[in-house]
């Protein structure tokens, strides 16, 4: 099961459809990249602070190790480094979004980055109201309203009300 912080930039504005294409998905999980090449994988994300403090703490290792005579040491301490960078990669990530003002607008979990994404777009977008500019609203008849149609809130509800009582035959209601 996977999981993803969703960002939104800070200069978000427009209709729902423009700000649903800069939205950034992130993963919280192990990164490969990150752990194996970590400076690449720093500089990809534009996380200068982060590679600031990687390189300079990465040296600062090697040489204060390499001083005292262990090198083997270093060369340890600096693979648990990059392993923590993989575990934390999704946060850092996260974390370096929003100190540049992005916000964090939800979390989703899923089988996959298609599904989180799915997921979080039937949840994120209904609740947008912007009507796009080029078309323009039709007004409201009496006769052109279609009945409502329970939600699948409603419907999962009366599914799960109707498996707890033990009436597999009882209809969902809103």
């Amino acid at each position: 099961m996977a999981t993803y912080f969703v960002h939104e930039p800070p200069d978000a504005t427009g209709n729902a459809m423009d700000r649903a294409e800069r939205l950034v998905f992130v993963k919280d999980g192990f990164s490969w990249l990150a752990a194996l090449v970590p400076v690449i994988w720093l500089l990809m994300k534009r996380m200068w602070l982060e590679l600031i403090v990687f390189v300079g703490g990465s040296v600062t290792i090697v040489t204060l190790l390499s001083a005292a005579g262990a090198a083997n040491t270093a060369t340890g301490v600096l693979l648990i480094i990059q392993i923590v960078l993989g575990f934390e990669a999704g946060h850092l990530y996260s974390a370096s979004l929003e100190r540049r003002g992005w916000r964090l607008v939800g979390t989703v979990s899923g089988r996959s980055q298609e599904d989180c994404e799915r997921r979080f777009f039937e949840t994120w977008m209904p609740t947008r109201t912007e009507v796009p500019e080029s078309v323009p609203a039709a007004p409201l008849t009496a006769h052109a309203a279609k009945p409502e149609t329970p939600s699948w809130s409603s419907t999962a509800y009366g599914q799960a009300k109707s498996a707890l009582t033990g009436n597999p035959f009882a209809k969902a209601s809103g």
